[in-house]
Formats: C-alpha cells, structure tokens, sequence
C-alpha cells in the first residue's frame, strides 16, 4: 500500500492560497465600495446643479455659489461645446444637460458590466 505522506505539506499551501483569495477579495469589494462612493457623491452634486439651474437658483445663495463651485472646472470645458449655452428645458442649458447624460450613461456602464450571481 502506497503512503500519502506527501499530503501533509499540501494542507498548509491550500490554506495559504485559501486565505490570499480571501484577501484579494475584501480589497476588491473594498475598491468598489470606495468608487460607487465616490460616485453616489459626485452623482448628487450634478443632480443638485440641475435643480438649482431649472429652479433658477443664481449664484448669490449659498448652496448656488457651492454648487455651481464645484461643477465649474466641468462645465467650463464643456462651454466650448457648441451650441452650449442654449436652452432646451427650463433653463436647462446643452452644458446640463450633458452632465446629466454622462451621469446616467455611466450608471448604464456599471450596471452593464455588474457581476452576475448564479
């Protein structure tokens, strides 16, 4: 009858590369954690600056001035859109408009490539 002797140094290394899949685990559901944050916040800030803008809140309120703070390193590339600053809804402009777009395709994008679970 053959030995299995060599087993026994086997159990260590399964455990060990056991462990490595649970730690690379927890770093990628960290990651993700970490960018839908990251998206939840910037998603917000551009839903709030459409509001504002429909509602015609300017710059003098505080929250405008915050707002529209925030999202103009954006939207002044955007200006060079052309045709960007026309209005289409309310006062919706091309610039906001675009924002939303971007917000809602990339929302598409994680939905798209999410992980199934069979």
């Amino acid at each position: 009858m053959r030995s299995c002797a060599w087993l026994g140094n086997a159990a260590p290394m399964l455990e060990q590369a056991q462990r490595r899949r649970v730690q690379a685990s927890t770093r990628s559901q960290l990651a993700t954690e970490l960018l839908l944050t990251a998206f939840a916040l910037i998603g917000s800030v551009i839903i709030l600056r459409a509001v504002l803008v429909f509602l015609g809140v300017t710059d003098r309120v505080w929250i405008g001035q915050f707002v529209y703070g925030l999202t103009s390193p954006v939207t002044k590339v955007l200006d060079y859109l052309p045709g960007s600053g026309r209005e289409l809804f309310g006062n919706l402009t091309v610039v906001d408009i675009t924002l939303l777009a971007f917000l809602f395709l990339f929302l598409l994008g994680i939905i798209a490539t999410g992980r199934q679970n069979d």
